[in-house]
């Protein structure tokens, strides 16, 4: 198979991000470089999935963005403003998942060697292919620090009522990074866990062993979630401790919702990978915001409305 040639490479001393645009403005990787104080300051680690360089796939990516909604919709149907509308099933359980935007291409408007800017404008692309009925655009912005990244997501209605949106970020995070002695730390604070069938919420969030132990900052292990948390308050910190390395990943207010997957092999085992995903609405929440439910974090946008949301990824020493 022939290697992509089209990822952009945004790079620092101790910071190197690869995006495609073509392929949803997806990661495609994001490395960081030892402290220069350590024996392995010439090394780099992958705090990202890193996208193998045949793949054509956003599911393969380090992160991809989700928009204009987030996660799942139940039987890929949901009701606005009195209308129902259907989307393309594309997950084995029937439900549309994780918006259409990944799979859209995008196009760089600006980029220098440390910051990039990728648009996309529904209006332009393939009808048959957007998995949403309204017209919105977005942009993503990205830039790179000597020791952080900063992700700028917004969303805009460019259609002629309000539309319902939502959006967020689909990290796959290393468990390791430096040593294999990493046992990946995770700490923030939610106010409750929804209970939910099939991914799918069922109840309002609940305080419960799963948030205190976030809370915590226990080791993650493997609890096999699959979880959608409310209340997160803006902020995460991850650690890899025998690394010496903390990734703090800062959160605009409206990125008030979390997913959290921690999947595992054909065996059991735990992944490779952690899956802590900051999103502004909670799983079908196009559906529950039409039953009546509050808090769902879904955003009613006028005609030429924008959401706009930052997350950043900022790296440190722990001693």
């Amino acid at each position: 198979m022939h290697e992509r040639q089209d990822d952009i490479t945004l790079e620092l001393e101790r910071i190197r991000l690869a995006v495609n645009p073509r392929l949803g403005g997806s990661i495609t990787g994001l490395m960081i470089k030892g402290d220069s104080n350590d024996a392995r300051s010439d090394r780099w680690a992958p705090v990202l999935r890193t996208m193998p360089a045949e793949s054509e796939s956003p599911s393969d990516a380090g992160s991809f963005v989700m928009a204009p909604w987030t996660n799942r919709i139940k039987d890929a149907q949901f009701s606005f403003d009195r209308q129902s509308h259907t989307l393309r099933s594309n997950n084995k359980d029937g439900s549309a998942i994780h918006g259409y935007a990944r799979n859209a291409p995008w196009k760089i408007t600006d980029r220098s060697p440390i910051t990039a800017r990728l648009v996309l404008d529904s209006r332009t692309c393939d009808p048959a292919l957007v998995n949403y009925p309204f017209h919105f655009g977005a942009v993503q912005r990205f830039e790179i620090e000597p020791n952080a990244v900063e992700i700028e997501l917004s969303i805009t209605n460019l259609d002629a009522h309000p539309i319902p949106v939502g959006c967020g970020h689909h990290p796959y995070i290393h468990r390791h990074l430096f040593s294999d002695d990493d046992d990946l730390r995770i700490t923030l604070d939610v106010d409750g866990r929804y209970p939910a069938a099939g991914c799918i919420p069922t109840g309002e969030p609940i305080s419960d062993g799963v948030c205190a132990a976030l809370g915590k900052g226990e080791p993650i292990g493997n609890p096999g979630l699959d979880d959608v948390f409310a209340g997160l308050g803006g902020m995460a910190t991850f650690d890899w401790e025998a690394s010496n390395t903390r990734m703090t990943m800062s959160c605009s207010s409206n990125l008030n919702h979390l997913v959290i997957f921690t999947p595992r092999g054909h065996s059991g085992a735990a992944d490779e990978f952690v899956c802590v995903e900051p999103v502004t609405m909670v799983n079908d929440g196009f559906n529950r915001l039409a039953q009546g439910h509050q808090g769902t974090g879904v955003k009613l946008l006028a005609p030429n409305e924008c959401l706009r949301t930052t997350m950043r990824l900022a790296f440190s020493s722990m001693k």
